[in-house]
């Protein structure tokens, strides 16, 4: 309800206005009535009404101001005009939503819980084999289980990536009964994963619906985000992606829905913190999260809210490089600074390294491949989209919001170096409420022009009923394919067939199913370690192994791995020169996509050490 008023206020006296509602006892304007709407606000005064506008109110009737006297010397008028100023045109801080076609809450409800269990469905449904499991999966569960043992990863840490995310997995796992309750460590991983993708789902259409107030677009975006067969794909995996995006999302939830209280703009502060604490990455969207602080704060409290957002959120992100710090490890040993007497890890020289990583590890037009072949039309339309608002921004500048954190992510996309196929997990959101947005501001044009306000939820309707069955001719394979069969076959082989005190070379996956019993009368495997670290990790290359070949016993490998012990055959010399003296003991097969996963079992002979255990200490969890 818009309101115009021109009304004058003197500075003179007390400071205050009066409004008065017909046939209404007279009510104090500073009693804290939750009824009441918010007018006008500056630092010394306020305007606003008695009730909030609605049945029975009546309209506000002109402000009364105090009579001027009649005659008044010339001297005291300037004086009164000078110090008289009008109140500026205003309208509602928080104006009533306008409800066009009305129903009870509770179909809302029944459909956004419906919406929900549908995504839930589609992303458990044969979760524990598709898609074959990863080695960054399991680099992840097993940081997790090394938490819960006093450690922050198995292996040396090195500041690879901000540990926050692996330690709300830790936290989460005694809530579900342990690692092995789903069968191994990765499948008890995937069931978190579920959680952190049916709260997004949720804080999708949360936002949209905030920002648009449309029931039908918030669906549209929910059903979008949660049956896309990359969101499927890649939102089961144990990555910290998913577990970032989640706080990026309720902190811009919080964000839009403050009406700038100062603890909801903190709030998503912190959460936006949790974010980067979780994958470093997101600080990419530091400078568009700030600008909807400006957004969706009033003017007045403006700066405090911005320096409030932005203090908190570098606050808590910063306490990573503290950490480094603290230990003495922020700047590279190799700069020779006067307080650095040995050689150590350097957060710098991490990131530096990983700002130089090739695009042998993960192209971008590989990546573009796998997009295209997995959701085609999700793909286009996180181009689209985001264009598409960036433009409309100009004249409803709420717009500008979403498509700015696409852009801004596709910039980091596109900008050269490695890029894996699963880097797009904060984009398939962003496309959602993207697409919402821009749907929902066509059809309403094409609904007004044809003079069929229905139209707008027809035509939205209609694109949801034609994404749904698109959806699941596209998921097909994601709900028929087993790969991961061939991985646990593997597991399960080397559990009955192997010694358990062999030194075995195993990828990620398998660690932490090898180094703790499952249940009883299961055998642990202490000297079951990763290949990158047997190649490069001291502890295993220099005093467990001695730098000989012959100490390992078994290679347990997949494509993936094999190809990357070629490829760095200079850092894998001694996992090689194995190869070369071992036989193949078993193979596992499994379908994957159009390809086929083979898990090969390697058992290396001669061995130099007796069946027993090799010398030294195995050096896990450093």
């Amino acid at each position: 309800m818009p309101v115009h008023s021109k009304a004058t206020l003197t500075k003179a006296g007390t400071r205050h206005m009066s409004l008065t509602v017909p046939q209404t006892p007279p009510i104090d304007l500073l009693h804290d009535n939750p009824q009441r709407l918010m007018l006008h606000r500056r630092w010394n005064f306020t305007v606003h009404t008695t009730y909030r506008p609605g049945p029975n109110t009546g309209m506000l009737r002109r402000i009364q101001l105090p009579a001027r006297p009649r005659y008044i010397s010339a001297q005291a008028e300037r004086l009164s005009d000078c110090e008289t100023r009008e109140v500026p045109r205003i309208s509602l801080l928080n104006p009533l939503p306008g409800h066009k076609f009305l129903a009870p809450p509770w179909v809302e409800v029944a459909t956004l819980l419906l919406g929900l269990l549908v995504s839930l469905l589609g992303h458990a449904f044969n979760v524990f084999q598709f898609p074959r499991y990863e080695l960054d999966e399991g680099t992840y569960i097993s940081s997790a289980w090394a938490i819960l043992h006093g450690q922050i990863t198995p292996y040396p840490y090195g500041y690879g990536h901000p540990p926050l995310a692996w330690i709300q997995l830790a936290m989460l796992v005694p809530f579900v009964g342990g690692f092995f309750t789903f069968g191994n460590a990765i499948n008890t991983g995937r069931v978190l994963m579920l959680l952190y993708a049916l709260g997004s789902s949720l804080l999708v259409y949360l936002i949209v619906r905030r920002m648009i107030r449309s029931r039908s677009a918030s669906l549209l975006a929910l059903v979008l985000f949660s049956l896309s067969p990359l969101s499927i794909t890649y939102q089961r995996q144990i990555l910290l992606d998913n577990i970032s995006t989640f706080w990026l999302l309720l902190s811009l939830y919080l964000l839009i829905k403050s009406s700038s209280r100062l603890h909801q703009i903190v709030l998503a502060a912190l959460a936006f913190g949790i974010a980067l604490l979780s994958k470093e990455i997101m600080l990419l969207f530091l400078p568009v999260m700030i600008y909807a602080t400006w957004l969706y704060t009033t003017p007045f409290q403006r700066k405090f809210a911005l320096v409030a957002f932005t203090y908190t959120s570098i606050a808590l992100g910063s306490s990573f490089v503290l950490l480094a710090i603290l230990k003495g490890e922020l700047f590279p040993y190799s700069w020779h600074l006067p307080w650095d007497t040995h050689q150590h890890l350097s957060l710098l020289q991490t990131y530096l390294e990983q700002t130089q990583r090739g695009q042998d590890e993960g192209s971008f037009s590989g990546s573009w491949q796998n997009w295209l072949h997995g959701d085609r039309l999700l793909l286009l339309a996180s181009l689209a989209a985001p264009a598409f608002n960036l433009v409309v921004g100009w004249w409803k500048r709420p717009y500008w919001l979403p498509g700015l954190l696409a852009a801004s992510f596709w910039l980091l996309l596109i900008r050269g170096g490695v890029v894996l196929s699963f880097y797009f997990i904060p984009l398939i959101p962003l496309t959602a409420i993207n697409v919402a947005l821009a749907s929902h501001l066509i059809v309403s044009g094409f609904s007004r022009w044809l003079r069929l306000p229905l139209m707008r939820v027809v035509l939205i309707c209609a694109i949801i009923a034609t994404l749904i069955p698109y959806d699941y001719m596209q998921a097909t394979p994601l709900f028929t394919q087993q790969p991961a069969s061939a991985q646990t076959g593997a597991l399960n082989w080397i559990r009955e067939h192997v010694n358990p005190h062999a030194f075995i070379v195993i990828n990620s996956y398998l660690y932490l199913d090898l180094h703790e019993a499952a249940g009883p009368n299961m055998p642990v495997f202490p000297y079951a370690n990763v290949y990158f670290n047997v190649a490069t990790d001291p502890e295993l290359h220099d005093k467990v192994l001695h730098a000989d070949w012959r100490h390992i016993e078994y290679i347990v490998a997949d494509s993936e791995m094999l190809n990357d012990i070629h490829h760095n055959s200079k850092q894998m010399q001694i996992i090689q020169d194995a190869l070369k003296h071992a036989r193949v003991r078993q193979q596992f097969k499994a379908q994957d996509h159009d390809q086929q996963l083979l898990i090969t079992i390697y058992q290396v002979q001669p061995t130099l050490a007796q069946p027993g255990q090799p010398k030294g200490n195995s050096g896990h969890g450093k």
